[in-house]
């Protein structure tokens, strides 16, 4: 087994189990039988570029996430990223409802 094969099955089985998926569910997700996946992840045999492309669509990674040294879930890299949105959005509304009440009790009072 060459180290390229070595780090995508360290990764495949990473994604599929960080997902929660039996290698029974991610056979049928993916239309190849149990004992097909089981030989991939065992270094038995290698997939073809359309059971990839149906691997990283049903595990939602980008294709190179399969191929890394050290996986790298991208939906935790950007948990950060969404936090800060949603706290900026947060203050965003806090400013529009207080400009709002502010023309309201201006104008409102006729």
């Amino acid at each position: 087994m060459t180290y390229f094969q070595e780090k995508f099955i360290k990764n495949l089985r990473h994604f599929r189990k960080q997902r929660g998926l039996s290698q029974l569910k991610f056979s049928e997700m993916i239309e190849v039988s149990p004992n097909y996946l089981n030989a991939v992840e065992n270094g038995k045999n290698f997939p073809s570029p359309e059971v990839i492309q149906r691997m990283i669509d049903a595990l939602e990674i980008l294709p190179y996430q399969l191929f890394l040294e050290y996986p790298v879930d991208l939906s935790d890299a950007f948990q950060g990223a969404k936090t800060l949105v949603i706290q900026e959005l947060s203050q965003i509304r806090q400013k529009f409802v207080k400009d709002i009440d502010g023309i309201i009790e201006k104008y409102g009072k006729s």
